[in-house]
């Protein structure tokens, strides 16, 4: 098997079994550098932050899906659009830092974008990402997946 198949993987929506995968990766010290849960996030809070995806799943909010690598069936970060509100929403995500800069996050995006009216039966005309200035690899991100920089946040027009 080539390295390239060890990356492949899958997305799925987020379920309460995923909170020890995902806590682990928003413990990792270069995963918390960029995002906004903290330093002192606890399993529970991301039991509880699962909970909350579920529920504005259900009600045509959002969605959370976690990235599956198929080889192991290990998660290795999640991706989700959130607050859907008038055809708008939220973009984020996270990638277990072992698996920074190859790729995979474009991928997913391109996938979650691809398959959007699969995933979120809301309709969506456009998301946005907030995004620390000092997070290149991620503004980088978001400019190769087609966001644009407007003030404070970056916007993603969709169809």
């Amino acid at each position: 098997m080539s390295s390239h198949d060890d990356l492949a993987f899958d997305l799925r929506p987020i379920r309460h079994r995923d909170c020890q995968a995902i806590w682990n990766i928003l413990k990792e010290p270069q995963v918390q550098t960029f995002n906004d849960y903290g330093a002192d996030i606890t399993k529970g809070d991301v039991y509880d932050f699962i909970q909350g995806d579920i529920e504005r799943f259900y009600n045509q909010q959002g969605i959370r899906l976690v990235i599956v690598l198929r080889s192991s069936g290990q998660v290795i970060g999640s991706v989700g659009i959130f607050n859907i509100i008038d055809g708008q929403g939220m973009l984020g995500f996270e990638l277990s830092s072992q698996y920074f800069g190859k790729g995979i996050m474009q991928k997913v995006l391109d996938m979650l974008f691809e398959k959007l009216t699969t995933f979120v039966p809301a309709p969506i005309n456009s998301v946005l990402a907030l995004v620390n200035q000092n997070n290149s690899a991620s503004i980088k991100l978001l400019t190769k997946c087609g966001f644009q920089q407007h003030d404070s946040h970056w916007v993603k027009h969709v169809s």
